[in-house]
């Protein structure tokens, strides 16, 4: 795998990095606007009563093929109709398929927990809340 199938994630709130595998072959549409959106800032928001999946709101408007699957630790998917990318970092009750277009690698997956956890407490849980900012760009 080389650098250009990759996405960095950074959070430089908690200096929290990870990285992500594009999957080209199987949603070309979605990434193709990912990536044509780089190098992407936005601030993180966490879902409240679905499990644990952070999100963040994009300019991307999609209408093409889409990559429907199960959610499932490490998914980075794109959610048309808010117009963010979101990415399940553990359990999640909701049942909906989601479109998937990159997948956390195996080894940062405790990152993007930590990240996770760190968005809960800032916007979700804590009485005043915090922005978590994140930047997108492919890894170097």
């Amino acid at each position: 795998m080389s650098s250009t199938d990759l996405l960095e994630f950074h959070a430089p709130s908690i200096d929290v990095k990870f990285r992500v595998e594009l999957l080209a072959d199987q949603n070309p549409d979605v990434v193709g606007q990912v990536l044509q959106q780089l190098p992407l800032d936005s601030v993180l928001g966490h879902v409240v009563i679905s499990g644990e999946a952070i999100w963040l709101p994009t300019k991307i408007v999609h209408l093409g093929k889409s990559n429907m699957v199960k959610r499932s630790p490490g998914a980075v998917y794109l959610y048309a109709p808010g117009q963010t990318i979101c990415l399940t970092y553990g359990s999640i009750t909701e049942s909906a398929l989601v479109n998937k277009f990159g997948q956390v690698l195996d080894s940062d997956l405790p990152l993007l927990a930590r990240l996770g956890q760190h968005v809960w407490e800032q916007t979700v849980a804590e009485p005043r809340k915090n922005l978590v900012n994140i930047t997108i760009r492919r890894a170097q």
